[in-house]
């Protein structure tokens, strides 16, 4: 089941490289609960979990961590839970924690959702999302090297979210029906707006990288069900999963905007959208 949990974390000054001191923090706790998982997950090609630090106020820090593995989450929170009387280092700065928020009434970018909920996402032909930290693909390693694209790409973004489907979820595509999907992704849809786009380079791990921030829409001009229910089921995994490369590092934090309601007659203006203002600690 996947799950998002965000940290309060209270410590004497601000990391110098939060997400990369994050990064750390959640290997070493891992290597003391299950040194073989720590190592398997070191070398997985595709992580089944995110980190991202969030903006805090004060001396406060918000540590937002996912994972799509129910092995993973339990033991993990376990452990965090035991080690926090020591103090949890960031760098060379110790920090308590105060709060475990899991529940989007406690913090809008905690929740959780059953695979089965996400399987059952309501259909779409158009999907909105909000890029909050910088995004980046891997796209080919020409000349053994892997180049990096940080542009909004929908064969990229709804490609990424399709990969991390098949990695993670109870529910894969087989492979026929996998291949047909990215056929009609590649040829019916189409970056149909932009706003606020912004271009970044920041650290992830021991290098820099380029990534974009902002609200993108897709939109399917296909009359087929099977890829309106998948842009539906992946849209709704970003939340959880992440969004391109770098996800463990902070990058790729993205949500989608909810699928509007039937709007009932009334002389009264419509509601405003909903907020999603806050920043992470790469932007």
């Amino acid at each position: 089941m996947p799950h998002a949990v965000v940290l309060e974390l209270i410590g004497e000054k601000t990391p110098l490289y939060p997400a990369k001191y994050a990064h750390g923090l959640f290997f070493a706790l891992l290597s003391r609960m299950d040194p073989e998982l720590a190592q398997r997950l070191h070398e997985a090609p595709r992580k089944p979990f995110t980190l991202a630090p969030l903006i805090g106020r004060n001396r406060a820090l918000f540590l937002r961590f996912t994972t799509l593995d129910d092995g993973l989450f339990a033991p993990f929170l376990r452990v965090l839970l035991e080690a926090a009387p020591e103090g949890l280092p960031l760098g060379d700065t110790p920090y308590r924690l105060m709060r475990v928020l899991a529940t989007p009434e406690g913090h809008s970018m905690a929740g959780t959702c059953a695979w089965a909920e996400l399987k059952k996402a309501p259909r779409r032909r158009e999907a909105t999302l909000f890029f909050q930290s910088p995004t980046v693909f891997a796209t080919s390693k020409p000349g053994g090297r892997t180049r990096y694209t940080p542009l909004p790409d929908p064969r990229l973004i709804v490609g990424s979210l399709l990969d991390k489907w098949q990695a993670h979820s109870p529910y894969p595509y087989p492979p026929r029906e996998e291949a047909a999907l990215r056929i009609l992704f590649e040829l019916d849809l189409e970056l149909a707006g932009f706003h606020s786009l912004r271009f970044h380079r920041v650290q992830a791990g021991k290098s820099f990288f380029p990534g974009f921030t902002g609200e993108v829409t897709l939109k399917l001009h296909s009359e087929s069900l099977e890829a309106q229910e998948a842009l539906g089921r992946l849209s709704a995994l970003a939340f959880y999963s992440g969004v391109g490369a770098k996800t463990p590092y902070g990058m790729g934090v993205a949500r989608v905007q909810p699928s509007p309601r039937p709007k009932a007659r009334s002389s009264h203006s419509p509601a405003s959208p909903p907020s999603h203002g806050f920043r992470t600690a790469l932007t």
